[in-house]
């Protein structure tokens, strides 16, 4: 069941609807184009033929999408999950096209957010609208939630989640938002590192100085701040701190992806900067980096004394640490290396707990061998179980609120680029991440009645 051409010039073109609205949730952007992202989705959610559509919010949050199909007690649900807010376009004078401007070169689509995650939103809407378009019924109940604020931590969606609890309640919940390991390989992701992210302002004088006329008689705040983000972490990337665990080391060596390609897929210059044990690295263990550091700029630098310096560092847990106890250290270690007198602003994302799931479990090996089933039809190669070393806050959250088993289908592949200049999504691995989604609607509902059989026998 391939599906045809019209499917996929509909969901090219939503696609792009989406990408031209610059949905960035950060600080410091227009937060109106959160609102006109929130009413297209609405708008596109409801003529693929969603009920009950509608824009929601709490506490002031960058808003939700809610939607829903018709629903039949005797069919599974699955609750449909992805996010339309994106992160900032970084430097775009690196950007080979505008960034909010979509554009096709040799396969793949570039702009922010054509993988990251208004991709998703189209998988589940192009879903919907095959079984529209063709007047056929869905084999299982869908419910929608389209996020607004995935990218700054979904601070709110715990609560969401908890004031929405029936009403978003699932057999199952598919989310859109990972990556296959290879392009055209299906990978389901089966764990997530969790984040812990904090921002350091130092200063120490009121403007910046002349370094010839005062350096060595007052403090430098852009060494004194390089002296503590060198305290955090060695050479080799080993973290200091006491709560970062030992894991256990993981053989990913039957996962179809070698030192060479894993290389190639960074775009490094040199693939003998990749340690032979790179998937556990990535996968399985804490790691470090800091994502920006700023005093000067290089085309401001002059010989000075800055009177300010910035870094936003991000630590990556696994399942070994607690995401709240890293964090408390760290605040703690920053402090304790603090020069007297050196005035300091301290802040912090909520921290994400690393989240983990056994895909062979008893209790929801129906949901996966379903997504299995879809997937390698589709693929027309094995379905890979993966990890990956991003961080989903909202995870967690969903599969404990409703004990439901997640699938996570791979929009992006190791060349889009997320979160960076020139994001792109490949749009032969979209179309069939659209098609596996329609199959695999049926794969459950097979399964859900598979399961039944025996208590109906019984």
């Amino acid at each position: 069941m391939a599906i045809d051409s019209s499917l996929q010039d509909f969901a090219r073109s939503e696609l792009e609807k989406l990408v031209r609205i610059p949905s960035i949730s950060f600080s410091g952007f227009e937060p109106k184009f959160i609102d006109d992202s929130a009413q297209a989705t609405q708008d596109l959610l409801r003529r693929v033929g969603f009920k009950n559509v509608e824009i929601t919010s709490i506490d002031g949050c960058f808003p939700y999408v809610l939607a829903e199909s018709d629903f039949h007690p005797e069919k599974p649900t699955c609750l449909l999950y992805a996010h339309h807010d994106v992160q900032p376009p970084g430097r775009l004078e690196l950007w080979s096209s505008p960034p909010f401007e979509p554009q096709e070169r040799e396969g793949r689509l570039f702009g922010r957010g054509t993988a990251d995650d208004k991709a998703g939103i189209l998988v589940h809407a192009a879903a919907m609208e095959y079984f529209r378009k063709k007047g056929e019924e869905l084999p299982v109940n869908l419910k929608v939630l389209i996020e607004g604020e995935e990218e700054i931590g979904s601070s709110h969606l715990p609560k969401f989640l908890e004031q929405n609890r029936e009403r978003l309640r699932s057999d199952v919940i598919i989310v859109t938002d990972t990556a296959n390991i290879q392009s055209g390989v299906p990978t389901l992701t089966v764990s997530l590192r969790g984040l812990v992210v904090v921002e350091i302002v130092l200063k120490s004088m009121k403007a910046p100085l002349h370094s010839g006329m005062w350096g060595g008689a007052i403090p430098d705040p852009v060494s004194i701040l390089i002296n503590i983000l060198a305290s955090l972490v060695d050479f080799d990337g080993n973290i200091q701190l006491t709560s970062i665990g030992k894991s256990k080391r993981v053989d990913y060596s039957s996962i179809p992806v070698s030192k060479a390609e894993f290389a190639d897929q960074a775009g490094l210059m040199n693939a003998d900067l990749v340690k032979d044990d790179f998937l556990d690295r990535t996968w399985n263990r804490a790691s470090f980096a800091i994502n920006a550091i700023q005093a000067s700029s290089e085309k401001l630098a002059n010989n000075v004394i800055c009177d300010r310096a910035y870094a936003r560092l991000g630590i990556r847990i696994s399942k070994n640490e607690s995401a709240r106890r890293v964090l408390e250290e760290l605040k703690e270690k920053i402090m304790r290396e603090l020069p007297q007198g050196i005035e300091i602003e301290l802040r912090h994302q909520e921290p994400a707990e690393a989240w983990s799931i056994d895909p062979y479990a008893d209790s929801h090996r129906w949901a996966f061998k379903a997504a299995e089933t879809a997937l390698e039809k589709v693929f027309e190669r094995e379905l890979v179980y993966a990890g990956c070393g991003a961080t989903i806050p909202f995870i967690g959250p969903f599969e404990r609120a409703f004990g439901a088993p997640v699938l996570t289908l791979g929009v992006e592949d190791p060349y889009t680029l997320a979160h960076s200049e020139n994001e792109s999504l490949l749009l032969s691995d979209f179309y069939k991440c659209i098609e596996s989604e329609i199959l695999l609607f049926s794969e459950l509902a097979k399964q859900i009645r598979e399961r039944q059989k025996p208590r109906e026998r019984a």
